[in-house]
């Protein structure tokens, strides 16, 4: 009897033990949670973040034109933490800040660059390719077959049109490469497809990039990879580079780079081993194997044939 009070007193001392370490641990897990989206963002706008720092060369995302996105941004950076709002008795509501980190961006610079290839299966329609900088500075590029449209300042834009071929080496791939340049300096833009580029053409309006290093791509069906952005305007050379795939010399973001990056993809959005990375993949063994059975087969039918016509 004495035995059994003894071991259901143990029992209970154990319960009551981990009640208290739960209670410790509980409130720290709700402390540190998810990290907030970027004030005016709803709650699920990062709905799954890459590690910090990565390297994606020889990926690529499919994404969505229904709620299938993606936004990119350097390891670095941490986007503005919304404020909350604490009400006490008698008391006026006092807001504070969520946490003490501040974000990080480019200082003053003289223009913008990002270049990027994708996939799509949009022929006549036109699509948004993506959004420089969403909280300040915005640009907003859409994309097309032939023409594409920058929007900034929520009511200017500016229609670009590469028609004029300027690199005849350049030979046709699967992806479209696109390379858009902003100089702020000069209040002109410039957009390279390909070996194609559109005139250079002079902002309606004066337009300074705030330097916020993030590129958001709002979903569109196909695929994407290997963006890159500058804090200045690229000159022809580097983005020669960057068009051939390094082949005539190497290219890496000074801002956004793909070899060191962070993402937030949101909805149906996938990363993927991108197309190049799968034709490099082995063939499967028993692929090989009926390869060279059928092989085999054809050429005993061959002999077959010649011996018949022989007799």
């Amino acid at each position: 009897m004495l035995r059994r009070f003894t071991a259901v007193s143990g029992m209970m001392k154990t319960k009551l033990f981990l009640v208290a370490i739960l209670m410790i641990i509980l409130p720290a897990m709700a402390v540190i949670g998810v990290e907030p989206a970027p004030p005016g963002q709803p709650d699920a706008w990062l709905t799954t973040t890459g590690s910090s720092g990565l390297n994606l060369n020889g990926k690529m995302f499919t994404l969505s034109s229904n709620n299938g996105g993606v936004t990119f941004y350097p390891p670095s950076y941490h986007f503005p933490t919304p404020y909350q709002t604490r009400r006490h008795k008698d008391r006026a509501p006092i807001t504070t800040a969520a946490t003490t980190r501040a974000p990080t961006a480019v200082g003053p610079t003289t223009g913008v660059s990002v270049c990027v290839r994708y996939m799509t299966d949009y022929m006549y329609q036109t699509f948004p390719l993506f959004t420089v900088s969403p909280k300040k500075s915005t640009l907003k590029l859409q994309g097309s077959t032939d023409v594409f449209t920058l929007s900034y300042q929520d009511h200017n834009s500016v229609g670009l049109e590469p028609i004029v071929y300027l690199w005849p080496d350049i030979t046709q791939e699967i992806w479209t490469s696109v390379c858009l340049i902003v100089d702020t300096s000069k209040g002109v833009v410039q957009l390279f497809n390909g070996g194609y580029m559109s005139v250079r053409k002079v902002l309606p309006t004066q337009y300074v990039w705030a330097g916020e290093p993030v590129i958001d791509f709002p979903g569109f069906d196909g695929q994407l990879t290997d963006v890159h952005m500058w804090d200045y305007p690229l000159n022809y050379k580097e983005v020669f580079y960057y068009i051939t795939r390094g082949y005539y010399g190497s290219y890496n973001g000074s801002v956004i780079s793909w070899s060191y990056i962070s993402y937030s993809n949101r909805g149906r959005a996938v990363m993927e081993d991108s197309y190049d990375m799968q034709a490099k993949q082995p063939i499967w063994e028993g692929e090989q194997e009926r390869g060279l059975k059928e092989e085999k087969l054809r050429f005993f039918s061959t002999e077959e044939e010649k011996k018949r016509e022989l007799f």
